[in-house]
């Protein structure tokens, strides 16, 4: 038997995924797939507060069906914890020109090991967000 806690954060890939670099294409696949060829008998319980249900990232699609869930409004009538209330708003990042270029040299540092197709994908998606939710 294996269990995974934060099941929703790295257990899924079944399928091959093409990661495009300058020079080169690698053919990866999730750790649900290395998982199930290392250890195909095995049984697999997944814990998570957060399950997903994507085409392409399936907590019961990995896991199976849900044995037990206890959710937010389950946990507020039993006392475990209080409501929660938050107001939505967004802030406005005001960042100087001069500044952008040692973000870059952070998020490539930070970056580093990273697949180059993807390092270009979140610097695009972040450069491409100016203001950010705040809750």
């Amino acid at each position: 038997m294996t269990q995974a806690d934060e099941a929703h954060r790295s257990q899924y890939g079944f399928n091959a995924d093409v990661s495009v670099g300058k020079e080169e294409a690698d053919i990866k696949y999730g750790y649900a797939k290395y998982m199930r060829n290392a250890l195909p008998n095995a049984s697999y319980i997944g814990f998570t507060g957060t399950p997903v249900e994507l085409s392409d990232k399936n907590t019961p699609a990995v896991f199976g069906d849900y044995i037990d869930i206890y959710d937010m409004s389950r946990a507020v009538e039993d006392g475990t914890t209080v409501k929660i209330f938050y107001e939505s708003r967004i802030a406005k990042l005001d960042l100087q020109e001069d500044e952008r270029p040692k973000i870059d040299e952070e998020f490539e540092e930070i970056t580093e090991y990273q697949e180059e197709y993807e390092k270009e994908k979140q610097k695009e998606g972040h450069r491409d967000r100016l203001s950010v939710p705040v809750m």
